[in-house]
């Protein structure tokens, strides 16, 4: 109360205690703001960045996509390019081996009588396989005609006619002939033997070949 007028008194006593405590309080306003919204600032940077991560992922999986179907189409090219090379090769052997045997006949052709060219038999299961070329040497008479027989042979000495009759051939250049039998007996034979006659059923040639395919 005021000693003279008797009012109650308007004084205010500020003690230092309390200047500290407000002083403390707004100092330790900023950092807990800031510790508030620390969190949310990395965030907002972090969004961005994703996102850039992200479209640069997804860049490097296209480019990847696209390197491997191109690999793919490479790989295609080059495989049909080597089919086509492979196929030019055999078609390069096949033009040879003609042109190696139109030389061989020929050559043959020089001379006189019947010539055997490509002389080959082997087995096919339980089939004979059997091949050979004829040629003609000189050119009277204008054809050769007469037959022709082969015999099965083995080492212990069985000889067996593959024909019942013997085969006529009638050529002005060349023949190829080429036999498929079957071969029903228990024994093998490791050779077969090429008989030829002229039109007379005189013989003119023989030769053995080993059976290939044992």
């Amino acid at each position: 109360m005021d000693a003279h007028g008797g009012k109650p008194a308007r004084n205010f006593y500020v003690r230092s205690i309390t200047v500290l405590l407000v002083l403390a309080l707004l100092m330790g306003v900023p950092f807990v703001l800031g510790a508030w919204f620390a969190p949310f600032h990395s965030i907002q940077e972090m969004i961005p960045e994703n996102l850039k991560l992200k479209r640069q992922n997804q860049e490097l999986q296209r480019k990847l996509v696209d390197a491997n179907t191109l690999n793919a189409l490479k790989d295609e090219q080059l495989d049909s390019l080597q089919e086509q090379i492979d196929a030019q090769e055999r078609e390069v052997l096949e033009l040879t081996k003609e042109l190696h045997m139109f030389k061989s006949i020929l050559e043959e052709r020089k001379g006189k009588g019947i010539q055997i060219l490509a002389h080959k038999a082997s087995w096919q299961g339980n089939h004979l396989l059997w091949q050979a070329l004829f040629v003609k040497g000189g050119s009277y008479p204008r054809y050769l005609t007469g037959t022709y027989q082969i015999f099965a042979l083995d080492e212990q000495g069985h000889r067996q006619a593959l024909f019942d009759d013997a085969e006529r051939y009638r050529f002005e250049s060349h023949i190829v002939l080429d036999k498929k039998i079957e071969w029903h007996e228990a024994w093998k034979p490791t050779k077969l033997e090429l008989v030829i006659y002229n039109y007379r059923k005189k013989e003119v040639l023989k030769q053995a070949i080993p059976v290939q395919g044992m």
